[in-house]
């Protein structure tokens, strides 16, 4: 694809870290990669997406990695705790709201939850937008917090149902229940 630019993400989910290749350009809206089927394509390292990268043909940035602790996340969702942490949890949903699939229940519940997503956006406070950090602290409602968990356990549901090692993909043995962040055993 011209115009597209590839990224290397790591994600711990399952108690596993992987990688993943989140893409931006100028055909279409910024994503995570899948294959064929929608699968999203992990590798091991950082140096495995590499070497996958250049056997494909497909440039990627050698940008750092930035990590999306879904573990972390899950574990605050099935928490009682209140304390919202606005940058963690917006990159967390705008990460999980650019694996591409308009059927699934994240993207549903995504696009009736705009009044939260702009109270997490505005207590990030960010500079080009105007804020100051610590100026603004939303005050959240314990419907709201409870929606928001829900939300991201969606989105982290639906993510790691659709994980497959690029290995599986590159099969095509992807179709069921597959390894998640990782190479199947024995590898």
């Amino acid at each position: 694809m011209d115009g597209v630019t590839r990224y290397l993400c790591r994600v711990r989910s399952n108690g596993h870290e992987g990688v993943i290749l989140w893409e931006t350009g100028d055909q279409g809206p910024d994503r995570v990669v899948t294959s064929g089927p929608g699968h999203v394509v992990t590798f091991e390292s950082e140096d495995d997406a590499r070497r996958w990268g250049a056997s494909s043909g497909v440039i990627v940035s050698a940008e750092a990695a930035p990590l999306y602790d879904l573990d972390a996340i899950a574990s605050w969702c099935a928490s009682d705790d209140r304390v919202v942490d606005c940058s963690v949890l917006l990159n967390t949903w705008n990460f999980l709201a650019d694996v591409p699939n308009a059927n699934d229940l994240f993207a549903s519940a995504n696009s009736a939850a705009d009044a939260i997503y702009d109270k997490l956006f505005h207590g990030c406070n960010l500079p080009a937008m105007g804020g100051t950090p610590g100026e603004y602290v939303p005050r959240w409602t314990d419907a709201e917090v409870v929606s928001l968990k829900h939300l991201l356990l969606l989105g982290i549901n639906d993510f790691r149902s659709r994980s497959r090692s690029w290995e599986a993909v590159e099969q095509g043995v992807a179709d069921g229940p597959g390894p998640r962040l990782r190479s199947e055993p024995g590898r």
